[in-house]
């Protein structure tokens, strides 16, 4: 078994956020993690996010980009204040019918936890891990129901979907 300790100059994290009339996007930074790799397949791992590292991509006036963040910050979505860290720990993986793998964890977001699976792929170059994936996650089993059909009625245009994506690039080097 190889451990790959992530880098996090070389790994990205990108979230995306939809609602009706459109969409927003970002960066989070990684503040640390490893990923256990045996035979091509991810045996296990931990990757801990810096939540106070959000960033907005997508507005460009400072003023309602600021406004933004902070929302995101506080207690309608992260609580960021409290909870400085999510963290997602990886206990296997499975290979796909097209040569991916079907990766199975624990994702905690404001110290509630819930399985996750995603798709992902790897690549092994001597000392050095490449992997790239995407996770759905519903946000609403995370406590942050803020703009959420499911709990808040006729919102009309101001409906959030309850679906955000993180799409991730990890390097590492055993």
């Amino acid at each position: 078994m190889a451990k790959f300790q992530i880098q996090k100059s070389g790994s990205t994290v990108n979230w995306t956020g939809k609602k009706v009339l459109g969409l927003h996007t970002g960066s989070i930074n990684i503040a640390e993690g490893y990923i256990e790799v045996t035979d091509n397949q991810i045996k296990g791992g931990e990757v801990k996010i810096d939540m106070t590292s959000i960033v907005v991509t997508d507005i460009e006036d400072r003023t309602t980009s600021k406004e933004f963040l902070d929302h995101l910050l506080g207690a309608d979505f992260f609580s960021v204040d409290k909870f400085k860290t999510a963290e997602l720990d990886i206990i296997g993986s499975s290979k796909t019918d097209n040569g991916k793998l079907k990766v199975d964890g624990t994702l905690t977001i404001k110290d509630i936890s819930h399985p996750v699976s995603f798709i992902a792929t790897i690549e092994v170059f001597t000392n050095y891990l490449h992997s790239l994936g995407e996770i759905v996650i519903d946000r609403t089993m995370y406590n942050i129901r803020y703009g959420s059909g499911k709990f808040i009625a006729n919102l009309g245009d101001k409906l959030i979907y309850d679906d955000f994506i993180l799409q991730f690039k990890l390097v590492g080097q055993a």
